[in-house]
Order: C-alpha cells, then structure tokens, then sequence
C-alpha cells in the first residue's frame, strides 16, 4: 500500500541486482517464469469465480484478489487496507463466497493468491463491517496494545523520514497502528490466519507495506508457513536504506522499477534510452521478481502508465509478455473520476464486475471510460495474443535486441520475433529472421522470412508478435 507517497528514484545498482542483469543472457529454470498472473483489482468474489474459467483458458495461472479480512466501513478503496479483525467477511463477500470461489478457481488450475494485511491495524475506533467492535489499539481477542510498536522517533508519532530505517518500520504509515512483527503472540494471530486462508485452498499472499516490516520477521513468518506457500512482497524500491533484495529470503517482490521505467519509455517514445544491456541493472533478479506495468496504488499517484493512456498501457502490457524478465501480472481494474473512489456498491457490498465484451468474450480499448466502469484489460485480445506468443517461445532467450528511434525488437531465440513501435511514424524496416513462415499474432496474417530476414511495415503504436510455423 503506497497511499500517495512521493515518487522515489531509482537504487544504485547491488551485486544482487547486477545477477539480474546477466542472468538475461539465458534462460533460468525459474518457478514461475511461464506463468501469468492477474490483479484482480476491487473485484469481488463472485465476480473472480465466475472469470476464473476465461482466465484458465486464457493460460493465466493466477489471480490476486483484494484482502478478505474484516475492514473499516466506507465506499473508498482503501478501506479493506484497514483490517478491524481476521473474519473473512467483507464487502467482497462472505468467507462462504470467498471459499467457493477459491474452490472454483482451483478447479480451473487458476491460484489465488491473498493480498494480506498484516502490517497494521485500522486508523481510528469503532464497529468493523462485520460488526467487531474495536479502537485503534486494542482489537478485542485479537491485539492488545502492547502487540504495536511504540514510536518516539518523531512528534505524532507517523514516518516522515524514509531515509530512517528504525522510522520506516517502527512510526506508523498514514497513521495506521504498527504491528510488532516480532512479537509471538502477533507472529502467532498472523500465522492463524494465513493458516485459515491456507486451508481454504488458497496458494499464497501478497504481503502489503513489506517494507514497513523487518525481513527477519517476515523470514520468521514465512518460515511457519507450509512449504510451498507462495509469497510476494510489496517493497518500492527508492533512494532509501530498505531496498527489495532484504526480503528475497522469503519470498519474491514486485519489482516497482519496471513499471515506473516502462511509463518513461512510452512519455519519451524510446523503449531503454540507458541501453538495453543494462535495462534490469537496478531490479531484482528476473527469478524473484514479479514484473508489472500498473497497480492499483501506482495507476492513481501517477507512478505508471494507467487506463487514461489505455494505447499505451496495452503496448507496454504486450511489451512486458514478450520479454523474458520476471514474472507478468496483468492489471484489471475499474474507471474512477477521484483517487479515492472505490467501485459501484450497493448496500455497503461491491457490485458484480462486468466486462463489456465482443461476441468471441475480448474487452475493446476504449478512448475513454465513465467512472465505476469496468475496464477489463486482461480481456484485451491483444493480450490474449501475447500469453500465446509467450508460450510459443517458451525456454528462449531475448537476443539480438534491435533499437532505433521508436522501434524496439528482439528474436526469442528462434521461435519467435517481437517488435514495438512506440513512436507516431510508420516505418517500414528488415529484421534477421530465420528462414520460414511465421504468423503475425496481432493481425493473423502470415509473413515469409527469406534469406534470414524479414520485412515489416510498423504502423504508429503498434507491435508485431511473429511465431514460427
């Protein structure tokens, strides 16, 4: 959870990132470097069990859902980042809901991976939506005030220097009461309730504001849970003392900087202007590392490309699956006319999400949305595309990396070709090929390379996905 904080630069380069770089040269054996993932932003669990046959036919393995935990009331999004209790009932639905829907994904072979909350506690006093009552330090049964971390380092007792260490992970983010992580009674209510979610058949979590916690605590944890629990960290990489590569002991992070980075590439039109031998120099290591091109917190504060530019967030989604760093997640949302709102509800409960879709099930990018719309992008046909595409060259490399003006392209291995043209000019070009027919994924049409090259017409914001016959 990012609330708005400020936009942060790059890290200097680590030994660890600098493996990242190389590791692009061949193919790793990597846990899930084939799979592709969805956050399912704001959707509810009715909603994502009825998806979860078009993501499993779409060759998307995961889905991220929203957190499921007792939350504060309220029609703003973020809300359900402040827990009041570890009942799995919220406005997304029952725990009856969220169990069946995690048992009809599962059918599909679709994970669904829990976006959890275990950071913090609510920012105020009251009555949960589940009816718990309960003030910001003291959540009956659950936390007793002594299970939060004492600030003294600044005046209201909230982080304001992220340069302090001891400040990022002892004050409270936004005011929210910091959980100490390190104490057994709160290691031993976070693991029951990982452990419940477990036991309904979810795959893993998402772990919100990581960064706010110690990484040996989060080892500690994480270290109870059973094995073969996916776990991904929300670290925002910046000019700070806590950088991603502290939580790799424990699971993967959502590598920030690609997303950021790809948002520049489109602004200036020129896909890696630093060089793309060095493009993943500062991100962790392609193994670890969940590549992605908006979230719900960067697509509001400005940080990545986001629906409002929806060409371009579809090109540099394309863009993202064609390549061989990390693992894709796919981004689906909804419009909204203020940072702050959340989707259509009624009577305090999300309302289904609807995907307004072409006879053969694909979303069309739209100039414009109204607020509360759905916006479906993992239905983008083009999207579609490009999960075959990276199937297709699954187990190649990125090699011979062609740059020039807008144009972008690069062989995988020699399964394939991707090319982008992020510019506004047509361009009309060669590009080595081995000899053969392949199909162009984006249009169907059928290409010949001859005498290993290939010629292609790039339209203006456009891409071409070439897999071998």
């Amino acid at each position: 959870m990012h609330f708005g904080l400020r936009t942060i630069a790059l890290a200097a380069a680590s030994l660890l990132a600098l493996s990242s770089c190389s590791a692009q040269s061949e193919p790793a054996e990597l846990p899930y470097a084939d799979q592709v993932g969805v956050q399912l932003f704001m959707w509810n669990w009715d909603s994502v069990a009825a998806e979860c046959e078009f993501l499993s036919e779409q060759g998307i393995s995961w889905a991220m859902v929203a957190p499921p935990q007792e939350h504060i009331f309220g029609e703003q999004w973020w809300t359900m980042y402040q827990p009041v209790s570890y009942q799995l009932e919220s406005r997304f639905g029952t725990r009856e809901q969220f169990a069946a829907m995690v048992e009809t994904c599962n059918s599909h072979n679709v994970d669904i991976i829990v976006d959890a909350i275990i950071n913090h506690m609510a920012n105020q006093d009251g009555i949960g939506f589940a009816g718990t009552q309960f003030s910001k330090y003291d959540y009956p049964g659950l936390y007793t005030p002594e299970d939060f971390h004492v600030c003294q380092i600044t005046g209201d007792g909230q982080i304001s220097n992220y340069s302090n260490r001891e400040e990022v992970q002892i004050c409270e983010l936004v005011g929210l009461p910091d959980l100490d992580q390190s104490r057994p009674s709160v290691q031993a209510a976070i693991l029951t309730y990982l452990n419940d979610l477990l036991s309904l058949g979810v795959a893993g979590f998402r772990f919100d504001a990581a960064k706010h916690m110690d990484a040996k605590d989060l080892e500690q944890i994480v270290g109870q849970l059973p094995e073969g629990t996916r776990v991904i960290h929300e670290v925002i990489r910046g000019n700070e003392p806590i950088q991603p590569e502290e939580y790799l002991g424990s699971g993967d992070v959502w590598e920030f900087s690609y997303a950021k980075a790809m948002k520049g590439y489109f602004t200036i039109e020129r896909i890696a202007p630093e060089g793309p031998e060095v493009r993943y120099i500062a991100h962790a290591p392609t193994e670890q590392a969940v590549a992605f091109i908006s979230n719900h917190d960067t697509e509001r504060n400005g940080d990545t490309l986001n629906y409002q530019d929806i060409k371009s967030f579809e090109l540099a989604t394309m863009l993202m699956l064609a390549e061989d760093y990390g693992q894709p997640m796919l981004y689906s949302s909804y419009a909204y006319d203020d940072r702050d709102a959340g989707p259509g509800q009624e009577n305090g409960l999300i309302l289904n999400a609807k995907c307004e879709t072409t006879s053969a099930g694909w979303t069309l990018p739209k100039d414009s949305y109204s607020a509360n719309e759905w916006i479906c992008q993992h239905r983008f046909e083009s999207t579609a595309q490009m999960i075959k595409f990276r199937k297709a060259v699954s187990g190649t490399a990125v090699e011979n990396i062609f740059q020039d003006g807008g144009l972008y392209g690069f062989n995988r291995g020699d399964k394939g070709y991707f090319m982008l043209n992020v510019s506004t000019t047509a361009t009309d070009i060669e590009v080595p090929l081995a000899d053969g027919e392949y199909t162009n994924l984006i249009t169907g049409e059928t290409l010949k390379a001859e005498g290993g090259k290939v010629r292609l017409l790039m339209s203006p914001k456009s891409a071409v996905a070439l897999v071998k016959n």
